[in-house]
């Protein structure tokens, strides 16, 4: 981890210069579960080679963490939610000056889920915060990594593996396996969190589309400068649900022609063409029939999106939020080492930051909340 961290010293500086020029990265999004499917879904993301456009809202970018890319974790949620627990610590300990004293354990906040410490909450997707305000405390990521290894399923639930071993699996969701409970490692005390909603799904569908209010850039905004931190998003990233952290924004920036939503119709009857051919080879009726209509839905939620866009007059030339996100990995960036004792498994750090066009939220997020320590 310390020859990731220390080389991404040397790319904070740039965070600090003044815009120049951007690139695509390609990021994959996979699905959470497998009742969504088992394809990821490829899009490309505008990441600037440096964030600090004039006139742009950049205060929350020296605190900003890049996240390893979660792969097929599904850990979208946890990577977001850690990543804001981070900006806040080193917010209110700028004596830290140790990237890795700052790099908090995602896969610790993972597994207080799947040991039921969100059980009692009334609502999860916007809630999970609580879950990690009953310990109070989180490992750091050195101590405690966002890792890949060898696991199976015995009784419906991952357990570790032999390499190899048969019916064994090695990835990213050995990161949910709990496996603390004898590390003497020291925790990171924090304190406790509150959160506030902004919008919340009517319905409350973390995969809906155009259901935000039509001032929700407005509100996104007003939140991040409320409390000068940041927002919280849920949105359907072609598909599927998706999480990511919205660290700042600027009216004078380009859109680049809304490469996300600008073309998200097309990439949703793709999907949907995908799935029809799955459908096509389905061994049951009832197998066939359940993907036609996922299909119907992919259509039916591109259709809306495309109609709500050319309804609120189309693309604007400029408008963007700066999103911190977990599926770009950036070959710009470190690698960063899953498993130290494995070689091969590397994958570069995220892009700290990518550009989002503001019609990205009017048309696409369902979720938005802000998380803050109560002081």
């Amino acid at each position: 981890m310390s020859k990731v961290l220390i080389l991404f010293l040397f790319s904070i500086p740039l965070l600090a210069s003044n815009y120049h020029d951007s690139r695509l990265v390609t990021g994959a999004k996979y699905p959470n579960t497998k009742s969504e499917g088992i394809t990821p879904v490829y899009t490309e993301a505008i990441a600037p080679n440096n964030i600090s456009y004039e006139g742009g809202y950049n205060d929350l970018l020296k605190h900003v963490l890049p996240a390893p890319d979660q792969e097929n974790a599904g850990s979208c949620l946890f990577m977001s939610s850690t990543g804001t627990v981070e900006w806040w610590y080193s917010k209110l300990n700028p004596q830290i000056t140790n990237i890795q004293d700052k790099d908090l354990s995602e896969r610790y906040f993972m597994n207080l889920s799947k040991e039921g410490l969100d059980d009692d909450l009334e609502y999860w997707p916007t809630d999970m915060i609580y879950a990690l305000n009953k310990r109070g405390k989180i490992y750091r990521n050195e101590d405690y990594r966002y890792t890949k290894g060898w696991y199976k399923r015995v009784d419906g639930k991952r357990v570790p593996a032999i390499p190899n071993e048969e019916r064994a699996f090695y990835s990213i969701s050995y990161s949910w396996i709990s496996l603390y409970d004898d590390l003497i490692a020291p925790m990171v005390k924090l304190p406790k969190f509150e959160r506030e909603v902004i919008f919340k799904d009517p319905s409350e569908n973390r995969w809906n589309v155009t259901t935000a209010p039509k001032d929700i850039v407005q509100r996104i905004k007003d939140m991040i400068k409320k409390r000068n931190a940041p927002v919280l998003a849920i949105y359907n990233h072609v598909g599927y649900w998706h999480a990511n952290m919205i660290v700042g924004f600027n009216d004078t920036a380009s859109t680049e022609g809304c490469p996300f939503v600008g073309t998200y119709d097309q990439r949703m009857n793709s999907r949907a063409d995908e799935i029809v051919e799955e459908a096509n080879v389905a061994k049951t009726e009832k197998e066939k029939n359940k993907l036609l209509r996922k299909a119907k839905n992919f259509r039916r939620r591109g259709k809306q999106v495309s109609d709500s866009l050319a309804e609120s007059g189309g693309c604007r030339d400029k408008g963007v939020f700066y999103v911190r996100d977990s599926i770009y990995s950036d070959p710009s960036m470190p690698l960063y080492d899953y498993d130290l004792n494995n070689t091969g498994e590397e994958t570069h750090l995220n892009a700290p930051v990518i550009l989002r066009e503001y019609e990205w939220a009017e048309h696409l997020i369902n979720h938005a909340y802000q998380i803050y320590p109560v002081l």
